[in-house]
């Protein structure tokens, strides 16, 4: 997933005149989730847009977009997949956006233009998602954090969970970052849900804390 993200993001960058950092605005307005769109489309108008749900999940708006949302999904992504395997893990990948794309999308609707006009992009949905499974799976296990100059091990149920608080804070607030926090919301919960129903079917070897 990660492979396959970047040589999409390589793509957008060669879609652009002289390969300029930021892709442009008609490739995402074409292939990201426009809420305006998205609406018609679950309302039988234009369905084929319905799409944008997952195309827009391997879109990315810049170089540190792509760089951030690839780390998380490299630091916790392959232990999911272990614990879920291969193809179970690629479908709650997809699943976990799809949810995240459609919280952003009520959201926008909620709040009437111009949101409802601006495409979203960007893996962060379902990278969501597998945060959750990966709270779910691994509460006890240490993440490498960064604070201040110090690199501190924290255990993925603080890190995650004061994480999660975070997007749930500025999306109830509606932060104007530029930054989808309902696709975040939207995914981790899904994520939380369906890695909770998983768990209750699965053994899951724990990882060292």
């Amino acid at each position: 997933m990660i492979v396959f993200n970047v040589l999409v993001f390589l793509g957008e960058l060669a879609a652009t005149n002289n390969f300029d950092i930021q892709p442009t605005e008609n490739l995402f307005a074409q292939y990201g989730a426009v809420p305006y769109y998205i609406h018609f489309a679950l309302n039988g108008i234009g369905v084929l847009r319905l799409g944008t749900l997952v195309t827009s999940m391997f879109l990315h708006a810049g170089l540190w977009h792509v760089g951030g949302n690839m780390l998380f999904l490299f630091v916790f992504g392959d232990n999911v997949e272990d614990a879920l395997g291969h193809g179970k893990y690629l479908g709650f990948y997809l699943l976990s956006g799809v949810a995240g794309g459609l919280t952003q999308v009520f959201l926008a609707l909620l709040n009437g233009p111009p949101d409802i006009y601006i495409p979203s992009v960007g893996a962060s949905g379902a990278i969501s998602g597998v945060l959750a499974a990966y709270l779910v799976f691994f509460p006890k296990a240490r993440v490498l954090s960064i604070l201040g100059y110090f690199i501190v091990p924290i255990r993925a149920f603080w890190f995650i969970g004061v994480w999660f608080l975070i997007q749930l804070l500025f999306s109830y607030v509606g932060a104007d970052t530029g930054v989808a926090y309902g696709a975040h919301v939207g995914g981790f919960v899904f994520g939380l849900v369906l890695a909770g129903i998983a768990r209750l079917f699965i053994r899951v070897r724990e990882l060292e804390p």
